[in-house]
């Protein structure tokens, strides 16, 4: 892990929405986060050893599928007999594949995984067969098995609240959301709603969770927000919702409720589902920053990533934001579609600039299995090999290529868009005037060195 990830690592919600779920079914689980505690082979078996499981599973990302693998076989060693599953994108999107390539798994969770890891844990307990288990993928000796994707969890409300009590919360010592600093901030975050209603070619979201949009309630959501002040002491909370305003009446109620409660909070949106009343609304009731995916400044790339917005949209949710007194960030992808040019980045380069986001992010795009970009992009022959850990944003060199740009150019081209915007004069100025105090020096001090790190010292391979 590089540095800018050590610096804002976040809370396995995910694996604590699980572990939630199986302990209201009358098990003991227990989570392991690696991110933040000691990692090493021998900390892996002699913790296994020690706990003797019946059942263990890893979140299975592409970029870390391997390292999933490699864990699930020390387990296995450490404790024979040990059920061995895998969730996650990756998985969901190759249930077969992935139980082929990697006999340390046993099984693959795929899709949501809450009702189908309970389920599974369940029949193991009972020593009953797996046959007919919904949204799992296993191994029947030589023969794998790929059930039928079980139906989405309709009502959200249903679930448990994530067992955040199973982590050491002192560990998570960085700010999950960037331009917030963690230490006037003691934050986590919350998912009020799955799925995302958009088609965008490079999203693997939709693998996991589908399109349709579900929302847990405001009453619900302000439930968790109550558990977090009260018994964990946060007062900040990053909602992390692909399009978190998406309902605006279920808005409105949120605002009021995080209002009451007198917290803090960020989230990320669309740009063509804000206005300014909107916006301000949510800057009274606590909201710090909000986060668009703008993706290109491109007209040309925005139509063919099938974002669904324009360039116009985009200037005046910023404007918005800007005028309202809102940190923004905006996501940028540089490959979003394989066609791109030159002329395309050089597009989203100048709309950086007319925007003046506070942060600003360009992600080489991933072509993910699962993802129609990953299909465009194995029907031209530009992806040269599955080198899954080389499928990361950032820190390394892809294994695939655009039309217009090989593996090393793209990497050039990310980290001179880095430059052109974070050294610009007119940042850095804006950004001293930020660090005009102690908590503000040694936050933007931090960050800064954390970008040179990044741009200058850190390499890929």
């Amino acid at each position: 892990m590089g540095a800018l990830e050590r610096s804002m690592v976040q809370h396995p919600i995910n694996l604590l929405s699980l572990a939630a779920s199986v302990r209201a079914a009358g098990h003991q689980p227990v989570v392991w986060d690696f991110e933040v505690e000691p990692f090493s082979e021998t900390i892996v078996r002699a913790r296994a050893a020690a706990l003797q499981p019946g059942l263990v599973g890893v979140t299975g990302m592409t970029a870390n599928i391997k390292v999933g693998a490699k864990i699930l076989g020390w387990i296995k060693d450490a404790v024979p007999g040990v059920f061995a599953v895998v969730g996650g994108p990756h998985g969901s999107a190759l249930p077969e594949e992935t139980l082929r390539e990697f006999p340390e798994f046993d099984a693959v969770v795929v899709g949501e995984g809450e009702l189908t890891w309970t389920e599974l844990a369940g029949r193991l307990t009972r020593g009953e067969s797996l046959a007919g288990t919904f949204g799992l993928a296993w191994r029947d000796r030589d023969r794998v098995v790929v059930e039928p994707r079980r139906e989405l969890i309709r009502d959200l409300d249903v679930l448990p609240l994530p067992a955040r009590d199973l982590i050491d919360l002192n560990l998570y010592k960085g700010a999950s959301s960037p331009g917030l600093d963690a230490t006037l901030h003691r934050s986590t975050e919350i998912f009020s709603s799955r799925g995302c209603p958009q088609d965008c070619i490079f999203c693997a979201a939709k693998v996991t969770f589908g399109r349709a949009i579900r929302f847990r309630s405001a009453a619900h959501v302000l439930a968790e927000v109550d558990e977090c002040m009260t018994k964990f002491g946060y007062r900040h909370f990053t909602m992390e919702d692909d399009t978190f305003t998406y309902r605006p009446t279920r808005l409105e109620e949120l605002c009021r409720g995080l209002r009451e409660r007198g917290v803090s909070w960020d989230c990320d949106t669309r740009v063509n589902i804000v206005t300014r009343e909107m916006l301000q609304m949510m800057k009274d009731s606590g909201c710090r920053k909000v986060a668009f995916g703008v993706e290109s400044g491109s007209p040309r790339i925005l139509k063919e990533i099938r974002k669904d917005i324009d360039v116009e949209q985009i200037k005046r949710a910023f404007a918005a934001a800007h005028e309202v007194g809102l940190i923004t960030t905006a996501f940028f992808i540089i490959g979003g579609h394989p066609s791109e040019t030159a002329e395309d980045l050089e597009a989203s380069v100048r709309l950086m600039r007319e925007i003046d986001p506070d942060l600003m992010a360009a992600a080489i795009a991933v072509p993910f299995p699962g993802t129609e970009l990953e299909q465009i992009m194995s029907e031209k022959g530009l992806i040269a090999s599955r080198q899954w850990e080389k499928y990361t944003h950032i820190h390394s060199v892809p294994c695939w290529r655009t039309e217009n740009f090989g593996p090393e150019e793209l990497v050039s081209l990310q980290n001179r868009i880095f430059r052109r915007f974070f050294f610009r004069p007119h940042f850095v100025l804006k950004t001293f005037k930020k660090a005009l105090s102690w908590h503000g020096a040694r936050y933007y001090g931090r960050s800064l060195w954390q970008i040179i790190r990044y741009l200058f010292i850190e390499g890929r391979n």
